[in-house]
């Protein structure tokens, strides 16, 4: 697969990113408020197709980039802790933030500088008290029967997905399957593309990628969850309110401070990290996910934070 089939990848990543609900924030939140683990279960969904598709590239192709895993101590709990509480101040994942700024709620752009000021003061050595995270030799697939019983439960949750498609006329099951395919083929083939990679390269002074393919990409990201907002009427500019700004840009600076001990970010664990079988994926994922049904739990004026959220509410599952 060519590089620049990136492209078009990330724009069908961005318009079915806005057909299902794909927030963690907001998944956790439904689970935590009302009992229903039908949007986490979407997450798992979109793991799945993604983790399959990269098992495939790699045993097919030999090409497929996979993630490399790292130790696991203290720092990462601590940064996924972090990264959760980003998120519930955001009122969205990175996942959501695009989500958000697909229909319109512009004042989430600001949740990228505050990823890209914590980008710049990590570059800075600001914050000496994040350990280097440390990475370690992956453990081959056919010398690990965790990782064969992994993909053969990606396998069951994918056929469990067509099954709600065919049977069940279920177009956001459509839209997760689409979400996890199309993140695995970008992520499996240019793995420095997402906009936090953009943004560390912009800082670090390395320059745009050969032939912008990348920028492009990122673009063409946004592009898709825009498109597919106008096409359901969802797409509603508005700059949002300066509370709204300030939790924007201070949620996306925690998620950036997390994302260092816990690389990529919540985004890169769910479409990549995850699927590419790392048991520190999971663990940072699940610790992130209890931070934030802990938060809500624990702050009952929290739960009403996703109520006023048209994007949420019209992308329930049926």
């Amino acid at each position: 697969m060519t590089g620049f089939l990136i492209v078009p990848l990330a724009f069908i990543l961005g318009f079915a990113l806005v057909r299902a609900a794909t927030c963690t924030v907001a998944a956790t939140m439904r689970w935590v408020n009302e009992g229903k683990m039908d949007w986490l279960f979407g997450l798992l969904v979109v793991a799945s197709w993604a983790g399959l598709v990269l098992f495939l590239l790699l045993q097919y192709s030999g090409r497929a980039h996979i993630p490399v895993d790292i130790e696991i101590g203290w720092p990462l709990f601590v940064g996924a802790v972090i990264m959760g509480l980003g998120a519930i101040i955001n009122k969205g994942c990175f996942v959501g933030t695009v989500g958000y700024i697909g229909t319109g709620k512009f004042s989430y752009l600001l949740t990228f500088v505050g990823l890209a000021l914590a980008l710049l003061l990590l570059r800075a050595d600001l914050f000496d008290l994040i350990d280097p995270v440390t990475y370690k030799k992956r453990i081959p697939f056919e010398d690990s029967l965790t990782k064969q019983i992994a993909v053969g439960g990606f396998a069951l949750m994918a056929l469990a997905s067509l099954y709600l498609i065919a049977a069940k006329r279920n177009m956001a099951m459509l839209a997760l399957l689409a979400i996890g395919i199309s993140a695995a083929l970008i992520y499996g083939t240019r793995p420095e593309w997402s906009y936090a990679a953009v943004l560390n390269s912009l800082i670090s002074g390395q320059g745009l990628s050969v032939g912008m393919t990348v920028e492009f990409a990122v673009v063409a990201l946004f592009g898709g969850a825009i498109f597919s907002s106008w096409l359901k009427n969802r797409f509603h500019p508005q700059l949002g309110t300066l509370k709204m700004a300030s939790a924007n840009l201070a949620g996306g600076f925690l998620m950036g401070i997390g994302a260092a001990t816990v690389p990529g970010g919540n985004d890169v664990l769910l479409m990549w990290t995850i699927p590419g079988l790392t048991l520190y994926g999971v663990i940072a994922y699940l610790v992130m996910i209890a931070t934030i049904a802990i938060i809500v739990k624990a702050m009952p004026l929290a739960t009403h934070v996703m109520e006023s959220s048209d994007w949420f509410s019209k992308s329930m599952r049926e």
